[in-house]
C-alpha cells in the first residue's frame, strides 16, 4: 500500500456540483490491491457529521480529491462511506472506492459549475478556457520545480 497527503476535497452531488469541504488534515492510500481500490480518510469538523452521515446510507457516490500538491489535476472517484468517528468537536470519515477516469469527468464538473452559475455562449466558453488553462498552469509550474 502506499499513502498520499490529501490536500483537497470536494463531493460531487448527482447535478454535477462540486461542494469543497473543508478540513483539518486527511490521506489517501492505494490499496494496491489489482483493483485500483483506494482509502480516503479525512478528519473535519463535526458540522459536517450530518452530510457524511447521510452520504453513508448511499451505497456510491462521487468525490472528487487533490493528492500530495494543490496544482495537481484532481482524483474522481466513486466512493462509499465505511465509517464515521466522532473525536472531541472533530469527526474523521472513512470512505473507500475506485478512481475513475478524470480528464473528461474533470472537464464536466468544471462545465456544470459554470453552466450553474448561469454563464451562457462566449461567456461560458471564455471562464470554462480560463479554467481548464489555471488547472493546466498549476500543474505545469508544479511539474517544473521537481
Amino acid at each position: 500500500m502506499k499513502t498520499f497527503k490529501l490536500v483537497e476535497l470536494s463531493v460531487i452531488d448527482e447535478e454535477m456540483r462540486r461542494q469543497d469541504i473543508p478540513f483539518i488534515d486527511g490521506l489517501i492510500i492505494n490499496k494496491e490491491d489489482g483493483q485500483n481500490r483506494w482509502l480516503v480518510e479525512a478528519y473535519l469538523d463535526d458540522d459536517y457529521e450530518p452530510m457524511f452521515a447521510s452520504l453513508k446510507e448511499q451505497p456510491e457516490f462521487q468525490l472528487q480529491v487533490t493528492i500530495t500538491n494543490p496544482g495537481n489535476d484532481p482524483a474522481n472517484m466513486l466512493v462509499a462511506v465505511r465509517s464515521i468517528t466522532k473525536m472531541n468537536g472533530h469527526i474523521s470519515v472513512l470512505m473507500e472506492g475506485l478512481m475513475i477516469p478524470r480528464r473528461t469527468h474533470l472537464a464536466e464538473v468544471v462545465l456544470a459549475g459554470l453552466v450553474e452559475k448561469g454563464l451562457q455562449g462566449e461567456a461560458l466558453l471564455k471562464e470554462f478556457r480560463q479554467q481548464m488553462d489555471e488547472r493546466h498552469s498549476a500543474r505545469t509550474r508544479n511539474d517544473q520545480k521537481r
